[in-house]
Protein backbone atom coordinates (compact mmCIF):
# COMPACT_ATOMS: atom_id res chain seq x y z
CA UNK A 1 0.00 0.00 0.00
CA UNK A 2 2.95 2.06 0.91
CA UNK A 3 4.66 2.16 -2.59
CA UNK A 4 1.47 2.15 -4.55
CA UNK A 5 0.97 5.43 -2.77
CA UNK A 6 4.38 6.48 -3.12
CA UNK A 7 4.33 5.92 -7.03
CA UNK A 8 0.68 7.34 -7.59
CA UNK A 9 1.79 10.89 -5.80
CA UNK A 10 5.34 10.89 -8.05
CA UNK A 11 3.21 10.20 -11.05
CA UNK A 12 0.68 12.47 -10.96
CA UNK A 13 3.25 15.31 -10.22
CA UNK A 14 5.22 14.14 -12.98
CA UNK A 15 1.79 13.90 -15.30
CA UNK A 16 0.93 17.31 -14.07
CA UNK A 17 4.48 18.40 -15.28
CA UNK A 18 4.14 17.20 -18.56
CA UNK A 19 0.39 18.40 -19.30
CA UNK A 20 2.12 22.20 -18.47
CA UNK A 21 4.17 21.42 -21.44
CA UNK A 22 1.48 19.88 -23.72
CA UNK A 23 -1.63 23.00 -22.35
CA UNK A 24 0.98 25.45 -23.36
CA UNK A 25 2.19 23.91 -26.70
CA UNK A 26 -1.58 23.73 -28.09
CA UNK A 27 -1.74 27.08 -27.17
CA UNK A 28 0.94 28.60 -28.54
CA UNK A 29 0.43 26.49 -31.62
CA UNK A 30 3.14 24.29 -31.60
CA UNK A 31 2.16 20.26 -32.59
CA UNK A 32 2.64 18.04 -29.77
CA UNK A 33 3.32 14.29 -31.41
CA UNK A 34 2.55 12.32 -28.83
CA UNK A 35 1.63 12.43 -25.33
CA UNK A 36 2.52 9.25 -23.14
CA UNK A 37 0.67 8.21 -20.17
CA UNK A 38 3.48 6.01 -18.51
CA UNK A 39 6.31 4.43 -20.31
CA UNK A 40 6.82 0.55 -21.75
CA UNK A 41 4.65 -1.62 -24.48
CA UNK A 42 1.75 0.56 -25.43
CA UNK A 43 -1.86 -0.54 -24.24
CA UNK A 44 -4.11 1.67 -26.02
CA UNK A 45 -4.34 5.22 -27.28
CA UNK A 46 -6.46 7.51 -29.28
CA UNK A 47 -5.66 10.52 -31.50
CA UNK A 48 -7.17 13.74 -30.97
CA UNK A 49 -8.43 16.46 -33.95
CA UNK A 50 -5.15 18.58 -33.54
CA UNK A 51 -3.04 15.10 -34.63
CA UNK A 52 -1.73 14.40 -30.99
CA UNK A 53 -1.70 10.86 -30.20
CA UNK A 54 -2.11 9.54 -26.76
CA UNK A 55 -1.13 6.67 -25.59
CA UNK A 56 -1.71 4.82 -22.33
CA UNK A 57 1.53 2.29 -21.06
CA UNK A 58 1.91 -0.69 -19.21
CA UNK A 59 3.75 0.94 -16.41
CA UNK A 60 1.74 3.42 -15.20
CA UNK A 61 4.29 6.00 -14.00
CA UNK A 62 5.13 9.45 -15.26
CA UNK A 63 4.22 11.03 -18.50
CA UNK A 64 6.18 12.24 -21.86
CA UNK A 65 5.34 15.44 -23.93
CA UNK A 66 6.92 14.57 -27.53
CA UNK A 67 7.20 16.90 -29.63
CA UNK A 68 9.36 15.50 -32.47
CA UNK A 69 8.83 11.67 -33.71
CA UNK A 70 12.49 11.44 -35.15
CA UNK A 71 12.14 7.39 -35.09
CA UNK A 72 9.37 8.22 -38.61
CA UNK A 73 10.86 10.88 -39.79
CA UNK A 74 14.40 9.56 -39.83
CA UNK A 75 13.15 6.40 -41.69
CA UNK A 76 10.80 8.15 -43.85
CA UNK A 77 13.24 10.90 -45.73
CA UNK A 78 16.56 9.11 -44.53
CA UNK A 79 17.36 12.63 -43.05
CA UNK A 80 20.19 13.55 -40.78
CA UNK A 81 19.19 14.08 -36.86
CA UNK A 82 20.41 17.37 -37.28
CA UNK A 83 18.38 18.75 -39.83
CA UNK A 84 15.31 16.49 -38.75
CA UNK A 85 15.47 18.86 -34.88
CA UNK A 86 15.70 21.93 -37.21
CA UNK A 87 12.65 21.65 -39.17
CA UNK A 88 10.66 20.12 -36.45
CA UNK A 89 7.24 21.87 -35.59
CA UNK A 90 8.65 22.47 -32.00
CA UNK A 91 12.11 24.82 -33.44
CA UNK A 92 9.70 26.27 -36.31
CA UNK A 93 7.70 28.05 -33.51
CA UNK A 94 8.34 31.48 -32.04
CA UNK A 95 10.97 31.82 -29.93
CA UNK A 96 8.52 33.30 -27.01
CA UNK A 97 5.59 30.25 -27.31
CA UNK A 98 9.04 27.66 -27.10
CA UNK A 99 9.59 29.86 -23.59
CA UNK A 100 6.14 29.88 -22.17
CA UNK A 101 6.05 26.07 -23.01
CA UNK A 102 9.42 25.29 -21.43
CA UNK A 103 8.36 27.34 -18.26
CA UNK A 104 4.94 25.47 -17.87
CA UNK A 105 6.05 22.33 -16.99
CA UNK A 106 7.67 23.51 -13.63
CA UNK A 107 4.64 26.75 -13.19
CA UNK A 108 2.31 23.64 -13.05
CA UNK A 109 4.03 21.82 -10.65
CA UNK A 110 3.92 24.87 -8.37
CA UNK A 111 0.35 25.60 -9.37
CA UNK A 112 -0.26 21.75 -8.23
CA UNK A 113 1.38 22.91 -5.08
CA UNK A 114 -0.26 25.68 -4.30
CA UNK A 115 -4.04 23.79 -5.07
CA UNK A 116 -2.52 21.21 -2.65
CA UNK A 117 -2.14 23.63 -0.20
CA UNK A 118 -5.82 25.09 -0.36
CA UNK A 119 -6.98 22.00 0.73
CA UNK A 120 -4.46 21.90 3.30
CA UNK A 121 -4.82 24.68 5.10
CA UNK A 122 -8.50 23.83 5.72
CA UNK A 123 -6.65 21.32 7.94
CA UNK A 124 -3.42 22.21 9.57
CA UNK A 125 -2.45 25.71 10.70
CA UNK A 126 1.03 26.65 10.60
CA UNK A 127 1.72 29.87 13.12
CA UNK A 128 3.01 32.91 11.38
CA UNK A 129 6.52 34.57 13.25
CA UNK A 130 4.40 36.12 16.39
CA UNK A 131 6.02 35.22 19.60
CA UNK A 132 3.98 33.66 21.99
CA UNK A 133 6.89 33.53 24.89
CA UNK A 134 10.52 34.48 24.82
CA UNK A 135 13.00 32.33 27.17
CA UNK A 136 14.76 34.55 29.36
CA UNK A 137 18.24 32.86 28.95
CA UNK A 138 17.97 32.87 25.13
CA UNK A 139 19.35 35.41 22.66
CA UNK A 140 16.27 36.99 21.67
CA UNK A 141 15.36 38.02 25.76
CA UNK A 142 19.12 39.59 25.77
CA UNK A 143 18.15 41.47 22.39
CA UNK A 144 15.21 43.01 23.98
CA UNK A 145 12.85 40.79 22.30
CA UNK A 146 9.18 39.70 23.91
CA UNK A 147 6.23 37.69 23.36
CA UNK A 148 3.89 39.85 21.32
CA UNK A 149 6.80 40.67 19.13
CA UNK A 150 6.29 39.68 14.98
CA UNK A 151 9.44 38.16 13.32
CA UNK A 152 10.11 40.44 9.79
CA UNK A 153 13.08 39.31 8.47
CA UNK A 154 16.11 37.08 9.11
CA UNK A 155 19.20 37.93 7.43
CA UNK A 156 17.21 40.03 5.34
CA UNK A 157 15.00 37.63 4.20
CA UNK A 158 11.57 37.74 4.16
CA UNK A 159 9.54 35.24 7.20
CA UNK A 160 5.58 34.58 7.11
CA UNK A 161 5.65 31.33 8.79
CA UNK A 162 7.46 30.59 12.37
CA UNK A 163 9.48 27.79 10.62
CA UNK A 164 11.22 29.77 8.33
CA UNK A 165 12.66 31.57 11.36
CA UNK A 166 13.77 28.11 12.87
CA UNK A 167 15.02 26.45 10.01
CA UNK A 168 17.41 30.13 9.55
CA UNK A 169 18.40 29.85 13.02
CA UNK A 170 19.22 26.31 12.86
CA UNK A 171 21.34 26.39 9.52
CA UNK A 172 23.26 29.30 10.68
CA UNK A 173 24.95 27.13 12.47
CA UNK A 174 25.43 29.72 15.72
CA UNK A 175 26.33 32.57 13.50
CA UNK A 176 25.01 36.10 14.12
CA UNK A 177 21.61 36.96 12.94
CA UNK A 178 20.20 40.07 11.92
CA UNK A 179 16.55 40.26 12.92
CA UNK A 180 13.76 42.79 12.16
CA UNK A 181 11.25 42.18 14.36
CA UNK A 182 7.69 44.35 14.61
CA UNK A 183 6.42 45.75 18.00
CA UNK A 184 2.71 47.62 18.50
CA UNK A 185 3.44 49.03 14.63
CA UNK A 186 7.12 50.00 15.30
CA UNK A 187 9.75 47.75 13.60
CA UNK A 188 13.27 47.45 15.51
CA UNK A 189 16.61 45.72 14.19
CA UNK A 190 18.68 43.31 16.36
CA UNK A 191 21.67 41.47 16.43
CA UNK A 192 22.16 37.89 17.80
CA UNK A 193 24.16 35.36 18.29
CA UNK A 194 21.93 32.10 18.22
CA UNK A 195 22.81 29.53 21.72
CA UNK A 196 23.41 25.58 21.50
CA UNK A 197 20.38 23.95 22.99
CA UNK A 198 21.76 20.69 24.44
CA UNK A 199 18.33 19.05 25.34
CA UNK A 200 17.36 19.70 21.46
CA UNK A 201 21.39 19.97 20.13
CA UNK A 202 20.52 22.70 18.18
CA UNK A 203 20.63 26.13 18.09
CA UNK A 204 18.44 28.18 19.10
CA UNK A 205 17.38 31.84 20.08
CA UNK A 206 15.11 31.08 22.49
CA UNK A 207 11.61 31.81 21.67
CA UNK A 208 8.00 29.95 21.51
CA UNK A 209 6.03 30.28 18.68
CA UNK A 210 2.00 29.65 18.52
CA UNK A 211 -0.21 28.90 21.17
CA UNK A 212 -2.16 31.99 20.27
CA UNK A 213 -6.18 31.29 19.40
CA UNK A 214 -6.36 30.84 15.64
CA UNK A 215 -9.80 32.76 14.21
CA UNK A 216 -11.58 30.50 11.40
CA UNK A 217 -10.19 31.11 8.32
CA UNK A 218 -11.62 32.77 5.81
CA UNK A 219 -11.40 32.41 1.93
CA UNK A 220 -8.72 35.01 1.71
CA UNK A 221 -7.05 33.69 4.38
CA UNK A 222 -6.86 29.53 2.84
CA UNK A 223 -5.53 31.53 -0.55
CA UNK A 224 -2.49 33.47 1.58
CA UNK A 225 -1.85 30.73 3.74
CA UNK A 226 -1.18 28.26 0.75
CA UNK A 227 0.90 30.75 -0.89
CA UNK A 228 2.63 31.17 2.27
CA UNK A 229 3.45 27.68 2.63
CA UNK A 230 4.63 27.07 -1.02
CA UNK A 231 6.59 30.02 -0.84
CA UNK A 232 8.57 28.49 2.25
CA UNK A 233 8.68 24.92 0.46
CA UNK A 234 10.32 27.17 -2.17
CA UNK A 235 12.54 28.99 -0.37
CA UNK A 236 14.00 24.98 1.92
CA UNK A 237 14.64 23.77 -1.79
CA UNK A 238 17.25 26.77 -2.60
CA UNK A 239 18.32 26.74 0.98
CA UNK A 240 19.26 23.05 0.31
CA UNK A 241 20.99 23.43 -2.54
CA UNK A 242 23.25 26.38 -1.85
CA UNK A 243 24.15 24.11 1.16
CA UNK A 244 25.25 21.41 -1.27
CA UNK A 245 27.00 23.62 -3.02
CA UNK A 246 28.58 25.27 -0.30
CA UNK A 247 29.98 22.01 1.85
CA UNK A 248 27.29 22.74 4.39
CA UNK A 249 25.32 19.19 2.91
CA UNK A 250 26.60 16.02 1.67
CA UNK A 251 26.26 14.32 -1.55
CA UNK A 252 24.91 11.32 0.72
CA UNK A 253 21.83 13.67 2.24
CA UNK A 254 19.92 13.72 -2.03
CA UNK A 255 16.97 11.04 -1.98
CA UNK A 256 16.02 9.88 -5.22
CA UNK A 257 12.52 8.00 -6.06
CA UNK A 258 12.98 4.79 -4.02
CA UNK A 259 14.00 7.74 -1.00
CA UNK A 260 10.68 9.57 -1.75
CA UNK A 261 8.69 6.15 -1.56
CA UNK A 262 10.41 5.38 1.89
CA UNK A 263 9.66 9.24 3.38
CA UNK A 264 6.29 8.30 2.21
CA UNK A 265 6.33 4.85 3.79
CA UNK A 266 7.48 6.50 6.93
CA UNK A 267 4.78 9.21 6.96
CA UNK A 268 2.02 6.93 6.24
CA UNK A 269 2.74 4.48 9.09
CA UNK A 270 3.45 8.07 11.33
CA UNK A 271 -0.70 9.03 10.28
CA UNK A 272 -2.39 5.82 10.01
CA UNK A 273 -2.72 5.53 13.66
CA UNK A 274 -4.75 8.63 13.69
CA UNK A 275 -7.70 7.79 11.17
CA UNK A 276 -8.07 7.93 7.45
CA UNK A 277 -8.28 12.11 7.09
CA UNK A 278 -4.28 12.66 8.92
CA UNK A 279 -3.29 10.01 6.64
CA UNK A 280 -4.99 11.67 3.63
CA UNK A 281 -3.31 15.33 4.40
CA UNK A 282 -0.07 13.33 5.33
CA UNK A 283 0.10 12.33 2.07
CA UNK A 284 -1.03 15.61 0.46
CA UNK A 285 1.61 17.47 2.29
CA UNK A 286 4.15 15.20 0.60
CA UNK A 287 2.98 15.93 -2.27
CA UNK A 288 2.70 19.21 -2.35
CA UNK A 289 6.77 19.16 -0.85
CA UNK A 290 7.85 17.17 -3.79
CA UNK A 291 5.61 18.92 -6.38
CA UNK A 292 7.14 22.37 -5.87
CA UNK A 293 10.91 20.79 -5.27
CA UNK A 294 10.43 19.16 -8.29
CA UNK A 295 8.97 22.38 -10.14
CA UNK A 296 12.16 24.70 -8.78
CA UNK A 297 14.57 22.23 -9.65
CA UNK A 298 13.79 21.78 -13.29
CA UNK A 299 14.21 25.28 -13.66
CA UNK A 300 17.80 25.06 -12.66
CA UNK A 301 19.81 25.89 -15.53
CA UNK A 302 21.43 23.00 -15.81
CA UNK A 303 21.31 20.73 -19.51
CA UNK A 304 18.57 18.53 -19.77
CA UNK A 305 16.50 20.62 -17.54
CA UNK A 306 13.95 22.48 -18.18
CA UNK A 307 16.25 25.10 -16.99
CA UNK A 308 19.12 24.28 -19.56
CA UNK A 309 16.69 24.44 -21.95
CA UNK A 310 15.40 27.99 -21.04
CA UNK A 311 18.77 29.25 -21.70
CA UNK A 312 19.05 28.40 -24.98
CA UNK A 313 15.87 29.82 -25.47
CA UNK A 314 17.03 32.85 -23.62
CA UNK A 315 20.19 32.85 -25.72
CA UNK A 316 17.88 32.94 -29.11
CA UNK A 317 15.50 35.65 -27.60
CA UNK A 318 18.43 38.05 -27.45
CA UNK A 319 20.71 37.01 -30.10
CA UNK A 320 18.11 36.59 -32.66
CA UNK A 321 18.67 33.13 -34.46
CA UNK A 322 19.08 29.77 -32.51
CA UNK A 323 22.46 28.80 -30.93
CA UNK A 324 24.81 26.04 -32.87
CA UNK A 325 23.17 23.00 -32.90
CA UNK A 326 26.06 21.02 -32.18
CA UNK A 327 27.34 22.97 -29.64
CA UNK A 328 23.85 22.85 -28.15
CA UNK A 329 24.06 19.20 -28.79
CA UNK A 330 27.20 18.27 -27.38
CA UNK A 331 26.65 20.62 -24.23
CA UNK A 332 22.69 18.69 -23.78
CA UNK A 333 24.53 15.42 -24.33
CA UNK A 334 27.24 16.05 -21.79
CA UNK A 335 24.11 17.18 -19.04
CA UNK A 336 22.22 13.93 -19.74
CA UNK A 337 25.27 11.94 -18.71
CA UNK A 338 25.84 14.14 -15.36
CA UNK A 339 22.37 13.68 -15.18
CA UNK A 340 22.76 9.53 -15.19
CA UNK A 341 25.92 10.32 -12.93
CA UNK A 342 23.77 12.07 -10.47
CA UNK A 343 21.05 9.54 -10.77
CA UNK A 344 23.13 6.27 -9.90
CA UNK A 345 24.28 8.09 -6.66
CA UNK A 346 21.05 9.07 -5.58
CA UNK A 347 19.65 5.34 -6.01
CA UNK A 348 22.72 3.87 -4.08
CA UNK A 349 21.99 6.69 -1.31
CA UNK A 350 18.22 5.36 -1.45
CA UNK A 351 19.74 1.69 -1.26
CA UNK A 352 22.22 2.59 1.27
CA UNK A 353 19.71 4.03 3.32
CA UNK A 354 16.71 1.47 2.77
CA UNK A 355 18.84 -1.26 3.96
CA UNK A 356 21.18 0.23 6.59
CA UNK A 357 19.14 2.39 7.74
Amino acid sequence: MKILIAVLILAVIVFVHEMGHYLIARLNGIDVVEFTIGFGPKIFGWTTGSGTRFSVRLILFGAACVFDDLDAQLDDNDADFASVIANSPYRKANVWSRIATTLAGPFFNLLLAFVLGLFLMNYITISDTTISDVMQDGAAYEAGMRAGDKIIRVNGSRCYLYPEVSTAVELGYGKPLTIVYEREGDRYKVELVPKMNSEYNRFMIGVVFGGQEEAPKSIGGIISSSYEYVRYMVKMTFSSFRMLFAGEAHVSDLAGPVGAAQIVGDEYESARSDGTLAVVVSMLNIALLLSANIGIVNLFPLPAFDGGKLLFLLYEAVRGKPANSKVEGTIQLIGVGLLLILLVVVMYNDITRLFMG
